[in-house]
């Protein structure tokens, strides 16, 4: 199943959206009257255990399947994720519904490294399996139009608007970590499928951006694809350096740090 391009897909998507909508509909948001609050962050407590041992569980079998590129993805993105949600949360960026310790579900840990592995996944199985297709040049068609769809949906109803310029400039300047064709492909493909869940947990109200952009959270989730394949490549010894992706690095790694800091969103 996790190597089967039609199984896998639909065993993520299914693993990880039913994930979050039990867990929005287990979790009690204060509503039993008469129960002490204590009693209710207990089970609060017991409402996170379920999706933990799940996305743990898929976790342990990624790192069991997978290559040194893998279990970097999956320490990198959990470890990093986690603590960017954690302090996000103490900045005020984004709310959970939860989050018992920090603010963030004990969950998030596993999850995060999951649900970024099985993107990148995702869009290799495909890439894998179609790349020789004559069809397969028309996915650079795809992903224009759907960006184009998405800076509609993101300016007429979500933030964008609200600071279109700095939002872009970040969106585009992230790119620029990536050159080719083909790892610009990976790049938006991982951002789109990662933000899709972004997207799935706002709406279920598992957690909440005061100002939710999709292009601002995909430029997140490239700049985390980027540092997750620049340690493997180090690793590996095989790490070479432009210039554009150097300057790249240094604007985007100095934008995240200060705004981990909390001195200002984008």
């Amino acid at each position: 199943m996790l190597t089967n391009v039609w199984y896998f897909p639909i065993f993520m998507l299914v693993t990880i959206f039913g994930t979050l909508i039990m867990y929005r509909y287990t979790y009690s948001e204060n509503i039993w009257v008469g129960i002490p609050p204590s009693a209710i962050g207990s089970w609060n407590l017991w409402a996170e255990i379920p999706p933990t041992i799940i996305l743990s569980t898929i976790w342990l079998i990624f790192w069991k399947t997978s290559c040194s590129k893998g279990r970097i993805f999956l320490v990198v993105a959990s470890v990093i994720g986690y603590i960017h949600e954690v302090l996000g949360v103490q900045h005020g960026y984004f709310t959970y519904l939860g989050g018992v310790y920090f603010g963030v579900p004990i969950w998030l840990l596993p999850g995060y490294g999951t649900i970024f592995w099985s993107a990148h996944n995702l869009w290799k199985g495909f890439e894998g399996a179609f790349s020789k297709k004559r069809w397969f040049h028309r996915m650079n068609y795809l992903a224009v139009l759907s960006m184009v769809t998405l800076f509609i949906v993101d300016y007429s109803i979500f933030s964008l608007s609200h600071d279109i310029v700095a939002i872009l400039f970040k969106f585009f300047i992230v790119f620029m970590l990536f050159k080719g064709l083909a790892q610009l492909r990976l790049a938006y493909f991982v951002a789109f499928f990662t933000v899709l869940t972004e997207f799935t947990g706002e709406t279920l109200g598992t957690w909440s951006h005061p100002d939710f952009s999709f292009f601002s959270l995909m430029a997140g989730y490239v700049f985390l694809l980027w540092v997750c394949l620049t340690l493997n490549d180090y690793i590996k010894g095989v790490k070479k350096w432009g210039r554009l992706e150097a300057l790249a690095a240094v604007v985007m790694t100095t934008f995240y740090i200060l705004s981990l800091l909390g001195f200002f969103e984008v």
